[in-house]
């Protein structure tokens, strides 16, 4: 009793408190009956079966806990037995005790090979078969909960999208679970691979700078974590999540990674979800209220460093109300999505508003703020005129007629403007003080822009109205030239006239050049003007000739604009073949500007320019930072000295002294000399006691029309030589 109780499986011993069932299979009736008393006596329910074809039916029918199988039988012998019970799922773990002789190896191994769990020799000792019975149900509870515990895990990883890997780095072997399979779109029957298989399955932006993290990881024995994308299956990207830790060797060595991936797509859209319901409107996908005030204190945080500009633009729908009320809420929210689009439009296309440098702060950013207010944040501006250009083009792009629901629908905007710092230096001050200026832009009469400052809006419309108007002289022809005479001191004889570009407003009258010239610069527009002076200055110098009024030179004045933004060579060349001139009396004044920021360049530019016959003056020569140190490499043919040197020539003896230095150094390098702005007889005296070559200025003769030129070269020896004797 003592040995029944001790083996009883009942008792607390891993077993299940069922009764086991087992499946005794032997053609030996002998032995089937002591195998039979031996177990039952134990406490086991015996099942037998007299061939293997019996025992798969014996165990479909009874499921028993346990199989002892012999070898050896008639009609299905033990090793095909267990493979027919193996193939199905209730067989695919129950443990099979098989019995063999005691000296048969290939038995043995052929009862593994088909799936036998273990093997007992004949003779069998029936007194320990029940204790040997006992321990394979033990061992194979403890695996079945093992299986269990897998399943659940294989299921816990399924349901978090978390696959489990171990990649050993000296052999490059990569094992992984079945969800990591899945995960990565390997097969799930897929158990191992390599780290460079792996690698395929990352997109190719994400690739390289993963297996540098691993690699550094590796050298540094160090975790690692990093976010990637694949390509599922089913095309679309997914995000996933990789975590690993490194196992080292006794000498600190990481010799292998122990890691996660995860699938953080679902959490990825959910986290995108919920930043874009706390910083993105609904209607329009806009920035909201929330956005803009962070992208306001970063640009502070940035303007205030940098100690740079930015500007907010608050912008109004006019009558917007009257669309709800009319058409209803849909199309209200239609119509705001396009105004949006628009919105966005304008900025992305502007010629005013550049891409930020990486230390200019935040980029621009266009922001619903509520009901039909809009907020557009302009980073790093300089000029007023520049956001007055924007704002315009808003207003006129916001205009345009829409089409809601089948109706056209006609809208406009009120634009307030608000620049840090001048108008405050914080977020709330410059929103409260562009709302302040909207409302006073409402007050004018809405469809319009106002600045906060009255003096900067004044001065902007004054910039941005001169731009438009000079555009239009440009279209209209309201551009004229005068001619101012140069002379040679030594003869008193005129020798050539430069050029000036006059523009006569039909409402405003002559507008001064240092009014209208700056604006033709930062706009781009003195390349326009620039090539049609070119062409109308060497075109009447050539009227003069076939007038025969003699041939001298033409000089122009050229911007350095007109080098950096246009092809000044080419505009030279068409203005020669245009007016038929011979290209030595076609002379190009340029300042010591043009060279300071590329020298070698602009000598390069100068030496096409001689290429092409013509002369070259060097304008406002003194006035620079670099005159001598290039001088000597210019290919220069004259130098105009600044009239600021000449005004108290005959008082001031520095200038004197620089005047007279300058003439020296011309001539010693072989150029001509231009004294410009002479305005008296003291004046013409010192220069020519210098030795100055040309001379040009009020006391010479005032600019002239083409008419009044031709009219005062015929008398200018009645009238010109006894102003200057000594002639």
């Amino acid at each position: 009793m003592e040995d029944k109780a001790l083996i009883s499986p009942l008792n607390a011993n891993g077993l299940s408190e069922e009764t086991p069932v087992v499946l005794v299979v032997d053609d030996d009736k002998g032995s089937l009956m002591m195998a039979e008393a031996a177990l039952d006596s134990a406490g086991y329910r015996v099942v037998q079966a007299s061939d293997g074809l019996i025992a798969v039916e014996q165990f479909k029918q009874h499921k028993p806990d346990l199989i002892i199988m012999d070898a050896i039988m008639p009609n299905m012998d033990g090793y095909e037995a267990i493979a027919e019970i193996r193939s199905t799922e209730a067989g695919a773990h129950v443990p099979i005790l098989m019995i063999t002789g005691l000296d048969d190896l290939d038995s043995i191994t052929r009862a593994y090979d088909e799936g036998a769990t273990d093997f007992l020799t004949k003779p069998i000792n029936f007194f320990v078969l029940p204790h040997r019975v006992q321990y394979m149900l033990r061992s194979n509870a403890t695996a079945d909960e093992l299986r269990k515990s897998q399943a659940k895990l294989d299921d816990a990883q399924r349901i978090a999208r978390l696959g489990n890997w171990e990649w050993n780095v000296k052999s490059d072997v990569m094992v992984w679970s079945r969800e990591f399979a899945r995960v990565l779109g390997f097969n799930e029957n897929s158990r191992q691979g390599s780290w460079s298989q792996f690698l395929e399955k990352v997109s190719e932006n994400h690739r390289f700078l993963m297996n540098q993290a691993v690699q550094h990881s590796i050298e540094e024995a160090t975790e690692f974590s990093y976010e990637f994308a694949i390509t599922g299956a089913d095309s679309r990207e997914k995000i996933i999540r990789i975590e690993s830790e490194p196992r080292k060797n006794d000498t600190g060595e990481c010799t292998c990674m122990l890691g996660t991936v995860q699938d953080i797509t679902e959490y990825t859209n959910a986290q995108k979800q919920i930043h874009d319901l706390a910083y993105y409107d609904l209607v329009t996908g806009l920035p909201n209220r929330a956005q803009l005030y962070e992208n306001l204190a970063y640009a502070l945080k940035v303007s205030d460093r940098l100690h740079s500009q930015f500007a907010l633009l608050f912008l109004d729908l006019d009558h917007f109300k009257n669309v709800n009320d009319t058409l209803g809420h849909d199309a209200g929210d239609d119509l705001l999505r396009q105004v949006s689009d628009r919105l966005a439009s304008v900025l992305r296309e502007s010629d005013v508003m550049s891409a930020p440098s990486k230390d200019a702060g935040t980029k621009h950013t266009v922001a619903r703020i509520g009901g039909d207010e809009f907020v557009v944040l302009l980073p790093n501006v300089t000029k007023a005129v520049d956001i007055a250009k924007v704002a315009e083009r808003i207003g006129v792009t916001v205009s345009a007629p829409y089409t809601i629901h089948d109706v056209d629908v006609a809208i406009t905007t009120t634009i307030g403007i608000s620049l840090y710092p001048l108008d405050g230096r914080d977020a709330e001050t410059l929103m409260k003080h562009a709302d302040v200026a909207m409302y006073h832009a409402k007050e004018n009469g809405r469809n319009g822009f106002q600045f906060y400052s009255k003096s900067i809006h004044d001065h902007a419309l004054a910039r941005f109205s001169m731009e438009r108007e000079l555009r239009s002289a440009i279209k209209n022809n309201e551009l004229a030239l005068m001619y101012q005479p140069k002379i040679a001191l030594a003869t008193g004889a005129a020798v050539g006239v430069e050029a000036l570009l006059r523009w006569n407003h039909p409402e405003r009258g002559a507008i001064p050049p240092d009014e209208f010239l700056p604006v033709a610069e930062e706009t781009g527009l003195i390349v326009v003007l620039g090539q049609w002076v070119l062409k109308e200055s060497a075109y009447q110098m050539q009227q003069w000739i076939e007038q025969g009024l003699g041939a001298f030179s033409v000089a122009v004045n050229c911007s350095p604009a007109q080098f950096t933004r246009g092809n000044i060579i080419s505009d030279i060349s068409h203005a020669l073949e245009y007016s038929g001139l011979d290209p030595k009396l076609l002379e190009i004044e340029l300042t010591e500007n043009l060279f300071l920021n590329n020298i070698d360049k602009g000598i390069e530019i100068l030496k096409s320019m001689k290429q092409l016959g013509v002369q070259i003056a060097v304008d406002d020569f003194g006035t620079g930072f670099s005159s001598l140190s290039y001088l000597k490499r210019l290919p220069a043919d004259k130098l105009k000295i600044d009239q600021s040197f000449v005004k108290d020539l005959h008082v001031d003896k520095g200038d004197s002294a620089i005047v007279a230095a300058i003439v020296t150094l011309s001539q010693n390098l072989g150029l001509k000399v231009i004294a410009e702005g002479v305005e008296n007889q003291q004046q013409m005296d010192i220069l020519r006691g210098f030795n100055c070559n040309e001379v040009q200025g009020y006391h010479v003769c005032y600019p002239l029309t083409a008419d009044e030129f031709a009219e005062w070269l015929s008398d200018q020896n009645t009238h010109f030589i006894d102003k200057v004797s000594g002639f």
